[in-house]
C-alpha cells in the first residue's frame, strides 16, 4: 500500500524513514520546503513541494530542478494516486 507523505514540520521527521516503503511520496508543506535546499539532506524519492510554500519562502531562484512544485490541484492529484496519506508536524 502506497503512502503519501505530507511533512509541514521545520525539518523532516526522523521517523520518515523507518515508515518509507516502496511506492510512497514525499510532499514538501510549510518550512519543510527548506530542506529541499541544504545540500547534506538526501530527500526520499519522489519529492515534491507545494509551490505556494516555495514562493511564500522566496526560494524561487534557488529551488532544485529536480523536486517538482505542485499546486494545490495537482497535490489533490497526488493523493489520489496513493492509498493512504500520513501528515507529520
Amino acid at each position: 500500500m502506497s503512502t503519501l507523505h505530507i511533512v509541514f514540520a521545520n525539518e523532516l521527521p526522523e521517523a520518515l524513514l523507518r515508515c518509507w516503503s516502496e511506492g510512497d511520496a514525499l510532499l514538501l508543506a510549510g518550512p519543510c520546503v527548506v530542506a529541499a535546499l541544504t545540500a547534506d539532506t538526501s530527500l526520499p524519492s519522489p519529492c515534491y513541494a507545494l509551490d505556494d510554500a516555495v514562493r511564500s519562502r522566496g526560494l524561487n531562484a534557488q529551488w532544485p530542478a529536480h523536486i517538482p512544485r505542485l499546486s494545490h490541484s495537482d497535490w489533490l492529484n497526488l493523493l489520489a494516486q496513493h492509498q493512504r496519506s500520513l501528515s507529520w508536524s
